[in-house]
């Protein structure tokens, strides 16, 4: 068997020409389709999104070029309003979302406080803290509302103070009077007499006398009241019938009416009102009637969101407990006449102190 010495060929195969040729054009239309296909979907995205945001971009364009949106004109196309709408409702929604994670982030955090990172003293100390910022906070409201309620009795010298009351008012009167003319030259009205309260107006009807003074002295802009000892009887039934007994419900009804009637009279004068408690008495049932009238004058008086002395306090009484003395710095004085329902002229003082305390004069 003979063997060739000849080299085989190594010719290199002619490329396909036509194959060549054809290829770059295949690729080069797939790139323009994708190009084609890309910019129309996000012509199509822009679109959409203008649609949607309509009321946005013509807020934009309002602000920052002063004048109305080329978008308004479309607003005569229903199909166009309806994607202002779409986009209004996706805020709502993305913000009502927004909102709900937010609760459910925090609400996820306080559990996993509450459960597992505060322990039961932390716990505690926390619940104290918190007490201690409410107490805190009622104090300041407290602190506020009676320095509110200090600026009312604002006067100036050319206003005047009307006194009303029964015989502890005669007895404390005439000290602020002369308090207010020789210190200040401001005139006051003094019309307590003696045996008088809101039990029996027949005798003598002081929300009657008031509104009569307040209308014919329109200098008046504050009011003192002192009422109370000489009411606790049965009385007349405005509505006729037999007498109201003192204590009950129906009692109770006529006569803070009548405490009402007074204060909103004054309300209507711009008068503002200052409403002194009855003391306590000696006599054991007396006192009680006027621990009770006590507490009827006071929640009246609040309810009408007027301003009330405590006689009691200013007194040296404590717990409700009669007694003759104050004890002040050491000092032992006779608040009481003998009688143990009047004052001493001490007393008479210290009630007529604590009135011209809260009377604030503007020169």
């Amino acid at each position: 068997m003979q063997t060739s010495n000849r080299p085989e060929s190594t010719e290199t195969p002619k490329p396909d020409l036509t194959t060549a040729l054809e290829h770059p054009t295949a690729q080069h239309g797939s790139a323009l389709t994708a190009f084609i296909y890309t910019l129309g979907s996000l012509l199509v995205c822009a679109l959409l999104s203008i649609w949607i945001m309509q009321n946005s971009v013509n807020a934009y364009y309002q602000q920052t070029y002063h004048q109305p949106s080329p978008l308004v004109d479309l607003e005569d196309y229903p199909s166009w309003n309806l994607g202002g709408k779409i986009g209004d409702e996706l805020y709502h929604q993305h913000d009502s979302i927004k909102a709900k994670i937010s609760a459910w982030n925090s609400e996820i955090i306080n559990d996993f406080n509450v459960d597992y990172a505060y322990t039961p003293e932390f716990k505690a100390a926390m619940l104290e803290k918190q007490k201690q910022e409410q107490l805190r906070l009622e104090a300041l409201a407290q602190a506020r509302a009676h320095e509110a309620q200090l600026n009312q009795f604002s006067i100036t010298k050319a206003d005047q103070v009307f006194f009303a009351g029964d015989s502890l008012m005669q007895g404390v009167a005439p000290h602020v009077q002369k308090y207010l003319q020789e210190q200040y030259a401001i005139k006051t009205v003094n019309l307590s007499k003696q045996s008088t309260g809101l039990s029996y107006p027949k005798f003598f009807n002081w929300p009657l006398t008031i509104k009569e003074t307040l209308e014919t002295h329109p200098e008046i802009k504050i009011l003192v009241v002192f009422l109370g000892p000489n009411d606790p009887w049965d009385i007349p039934n405005p509505a006729g019938g037999a007498y109201l007994k003192f204590q009950s419900p129906q009692w109770e009804t006529v006569y803070r009416s009548r405490i009402a009637e007074i204060i909103q009279t004054a309300q209507q004068h711009q008068v503002k009102v200052m409403w002194i408690s009855p003391p306590n008495m000696r006599k054991d049932l007396l006192n009680q009637q006027m621990i009770y009238l006590n507490h009827v004058i006071a929640d009246e008086v609040h309810k009408q969101q007027a301003f009330l002395i405590d006689s009691r306090e200013i007194l040296g009484t404590s717990d409700n407990v009669y007694n003759d003395y104050l004890l002040e710095n050491g000092v032992s004085s006779k608040m009481r006449s003998a009688d143990g329902i009047h004052f001493s002229t001490e007393g008479q003082k210290n009630i007529a102190k604590s009135i011209e305390q809260h009377i604030r004069i503007v020169i």
